[in-house]
Formats: C-alpha cells, sequence, structure tokens
C-alpha cells in the first residue's frame, strides 16, 4: 500500500512538474491516466482543467471543474478555480458564486477573499470589495495585492490620502512595483502637491527601461538627460511618449525651451504624428538614421516637471498646428449641407488603456443629447466604439464619418479640418480633447469623478486650453449628471446665439 501510494505521488509530481515546464501535452497523458483511477481520478480531472486554464480553454476548463464537483461538491481548489476562470471571462457575479462555496469550505482562504475584492471591485460594489481585501490582508498582512487594488479604489473615490498609504504599503513591500508610483503622482496632482507629484511621476524612465525610442537613443548616442543644463549652443533630442494626447498636450514645452536657449531641437515623434509638427521650428524625425549628434536627450512628459521647478506654473498654449487648406475647404462644404449648426462628439479611448473604464463615456448616455434638433451631430469615432452607433440605435440621430476620415498615413488629417468647421466639439478623454485645445476649438469635455492627472491641474490652474469647458461628474460613475449639466449648456448656447 506504501509502494502504490508513493508511486501515485511520483506520478502526481511528475505530471505537474511536465505542467510547469509547459510540456501539456505529456502532462495531459499522466492525468488522463489518473483521472482512470478511481483512487486519483479527482487529482487527474482537477489538474486537466488546470492546464486548460493554463492553455486559454477556458470552457473545458470549467467541464473538469464540474466534473470535480460532481464528485465532491465541497472540493475547495476546484470551486476556487471556476471562480477565477468566470472573472477571467468577466463573469463577475457568477465568480462570486464559487469564491463563497471556498470561503464557506476555508473561511481563510486567500485567494478567494482577494479575488472576491477585485469581483466587486468589477461590479464597481466598492464597499463590498474593500470589505473583502481587507479581510484578505487579515489573513496575510504582506498580500501585496490587495493593497494595489485598496490604492486603487480610493483613488477612484477621491479618498486620495487612504489611497496613498496603501501605495507606500505597496512599495513597503515590494519597492520593485514601479507602476505604483505613478499611482502615487496621480494621488499627489489631485492633491495640489505639485512638488512630489513630477518627483514620482519621474517613475517612467524606470518602466521605460531600457525600450523601444529610448532604449534606441541611449544605444545609439550615450547622452546624459537634461534636467535644466544651459543648452546654448546645444543640440537636445526630446522623446515622444505615451498617447497621441499627451504628446499633442505637452509639445508646448518645446517652444519653452526654444525660448530660453540658443539650442537646435529634435523631437522624435510617433510616425503617424509626426506632420503635425512640421510648421514649428525644431527638426521632427520619426526615426535615428540622419541624426549622428546630440548633447542631451529627455521624455517630453518630463519637460512640465522641469519647467514647474524653475517658474511654478504651467507653459501656455500654443496653437501650433498648420491646416491643409484643400482638406479644410472640402469638409466645410461637405458639412455646410447639413443646414445646421454641426457638433462633432468622441466618447470612446483606447479599450486597452488601463484606466479607459474611467474616461470612456457608453454612448447611450448621449441619447438626450442627440435628440437636440438645433444640431447636426456627427461622430468623430474610429475603431473600437463605433459598433455603440448601431447597437443603440443612433444610426439617424448620429453620422458616422469613421469610413470617410484619417484613412491615410498621417492620423487626425480629416479629424483636424472638420474640428475648425464645427460649432463646438463634445469628448471624454481623449487625444480629440487635445487636439481640438490645441487648435482653439470650442470643446466640452466630460470628465469622470476622478479624472486622469492632468485634469486635476487644468481644473485649479487653467492652464491648458482656454476654450474647453470641463463638465465633470459629482459622484461616482454619474454619468447622467454630466449629460444634465451639457444639455443645458446645450441649450443656453442656442439661446445665446
Amino acid at each position: 500500500m506504501k509502494n502504490e501510494r508513493q508511486e501515485i505521488e511520483k506520478k502526481i509530481n511528475e505530471g505537474i512538474n511536465l505542467f510547469e515546464n509547459n510540456k501539456y501535452e505529456e502532462s495531459i497523458k499522466i492525468f488522463e491516466k489518473l483521472k482512470e483511477n478511481s483512487k486519483t481520478s479527482i487529482i487527474g480531472i482537477f489538474f486537466l482543467g488546470v492546464i486548460e486554464i493554463k492553455r486559454k480553454n477556458l470552457k473545458a476548463a470549467k467541464e473538469f471543474f464540474f466534473d470535480v464537483l460532481k464528485i465532491n461538491k465541497d472540493h475547495e481548489d476546484a470551486n476556487l478555480n471556476l471562480g477565477l476562470v468566470y472573472l477571467e471571462e468577466r463573469e463577475f457575479e457568477e465568480s462570486l458564486i464559487y469564491f463563497k462555496r471556498v470561503l464557506t469550505i476555508n473561511k481563510r482562504n486567500l485567494n478567494a477573499l482577494y479575488h472576491s475584492g477585485l469581483s466587486y471591485f468589477s461590479l464597481r460594489k466598492l464597499d463590498e470589495s474593500i470589505r473583502y481585501l481587507n479581510l484578505s490582508i487579515e489573513v496575510n498582512k504582506n498580500f501585496v495585492h490587495s493593497y494595489v487594488t485598496l490604492g486603487h479604489i480610493y483613488l477612484r473615490i477621491k479618498e486620495f490620502n487612504k489611497a496613498l498609504d496603501n501605495y507606500k504599503k505597496v512599495l513597503e513591500i515590494e519597492p520593485s512595483r514601479i507602476r505604483t508610483k505613478f499611482n502615487i503622482s496621480w494621488c499627489y496632482f489631485a492633491l495640489s502637491n505639485l512638488k512630489l507629484a513630477f518627483e514620482n511621476y519621474e517613475f517612467r524612465k524606470e518602466k521605460l527601461f531600457p525600450k523601444g525610442r529610448y532604449k534606441e537613443v541611449l544605444d545609439k548616442f550615450k547622452t546624459s538627460e537634461w534636467n535644466g543644463q544651459n543648452l546654448n549652443d546645444k543640440t537636445i533630442l526630446i522623446i515622444c511618449e505615451q498617447g497621441y494626447g499627451d504628446n499633442i498636450n505637452f509639445f508646448r514645452y518645446l517652444f519653452w525651451l526654444q525660448e530660453k536657449f540658443n539650442v537646435k531641437i529634435i523631437f522624435y515623434a510617433h510616425q503617424k504624428l509626426a506632420y503635425l509638427f512640421q510648421g514649428t521650428p525644431f527638426q521632427i524625425i520619426s526615426n535615428l538614421e540622419d541624426i549622428t549628434h546630440i548633447d542631451y536627450h529627455q521624455h517630453l512628459l518630463s519637460l512640465p516637471g522641469i519647467y514647474y521647478k524653475e517658474k511654478n506654473g504651467f507653459e501656455k498654449n500654443i496653437n501650433y498646428i498648420n491646416i491643409n487648406q484643400k482638406n479644410n475647404t472640402s469638409w466645410k462644404q461637405k458639412l455646410s449641407t447639413y443646414k445646421k449648426p454641426v457638433i462633432a462628439i468622441n466618447w470612446q479611448g483606447d479599450h486597452r488603456y488601463a484606466y479607459d473604464d474611467m474616461r470612456s463615456i457608453p454612448l447611450y448616455y448621449f441619447k438626450d443629447t442627440l435628440h437636440n434638433k438645433n444640431y447636426k451631430f456627427i461622430s468623430l469615432q474610429k475603431n473600437f466604439g463605433i459598433e455603440q452607433i448601431k447597437k443603440n440605435k443612433f444610426e439617424d440621430l448620429l453620422v458616422d464619418l469613421s469610413s470617410e476620415i484619417d484613412n491615410g498615413k498621417n492620423a487626425f488629417e480629416d479629424t483636424i479640418s472638420i474640428l475648425k468647421n464645427v460649432e463646438c466639439v463634445i469628448t471624454s478623454d481623449t487625444a480629440i480633447a487635445h487636439l481640438a485645445g490645441t487648435l482653439n476649438v470650442k470643446t466640452f469635455l466630460l470628465l469622470s469623478f476622478n479624472p486622469e492627472w492632468r485634469w486635476y491641474i487644468e481644473l485649479k490652474h487653467k492652464c491648458f486650453y482656454p476654450n474647453m469647458s470641463i463638465i465633470q461628474q459629482s459622484k461616482f460613475d454619474d454619468w447622467s449628471g454630466v449629460f444634465n449639466e451639457l444639455n443645458k449648456k446645450l441649450e443656453k448656447e442656442k439661446k445665446d446665439s
């Protein structure tokens, strides 16, 4: 009997070892055999489910775990893994059913407590999420994932000091979690502690090193970062970073460098965005092929912090974008056929962005706005998000221009001309907001309860875009209140015109 038990344990360990080394087919053969043995069937079935999770076959994984529960409904790990699969499938209510079963079996199961907190977080039931996350910390006071999620929750509900406490605990446990420094900077921006905000925002250097354009620059030139040194008779290369909106927003700081120093400035830009900057007094590049010498380099989004340290303020908006007159005339003629003032709208940013749910707006909230007969509404949405027009049956209320605009090699070529020929723009926090703001187009920016960090600067200092009117949620997840205010403003605009 002892030898048989040892042989079974040996086979299980062999299967696990193969699985951990990604040798799935060999591992499956072992667990299939264990599945056929009545003494080891549960072990075999369970690990076959685990392998299918690893192989992203979630439907098959669930079937194996269900088979385990048919034999033993109180199997702790099968219930846990079913909860994890449903969480992966974003079936949050279903995931909670299985996590709660686990906690009935073992009330101190750390994974079930933590992932219950995650499920409630995704359902926006934040009080419940906080409760479960704190329970997980009672089980393991150094469980860093719970502190991260608690920080995110308190950040969202604007309890910034509590968010800071949790983020600092994260760094105390795992100093290598560089991403957390960004969240800390967000809190400090919101609290108007701009010195600490900009200091923590420099985490990007640690996060980016040594990748992409930054690595290319370091490998080719071996230069130092510019942090305020005298640039007279020098050459500096500024590296674009992050999204299109970031670069449109902060390109203005290159004009400050030019004004301050007798310096040659090279901007290493996104290829599709490079043409936007071509009319400026800087050398615009999208690769390093023709650059033979630079004295310094710096990331674009580090310039506002350096500027603030020197001037205790922010650089004013500069409309540096040249208009393609031929394109502008064409769109002016097209838009004039609507016989009404035209309002352009944009509601969805890049859905891959970690905080997209805090900035993008479900299109159905625009329903009452789109029924305003005083205006014609056109969509500037491209790619992800346009499916919401049909889903909400807004085809007769909103003109979908996605197939007509910006189909060339340059981003926003048509959008720029459209923006210059509309009554105003209504947008969520996307690159469109920065493009319209830079062009001095009248813009209504609709923001969540806790918007992206730069808007805390704008709300307090009014330094980015003079023609922008910000309408922000007054309570968490309340887009209805935002649109009530927007619709009142549009009615007033019409009466005053």
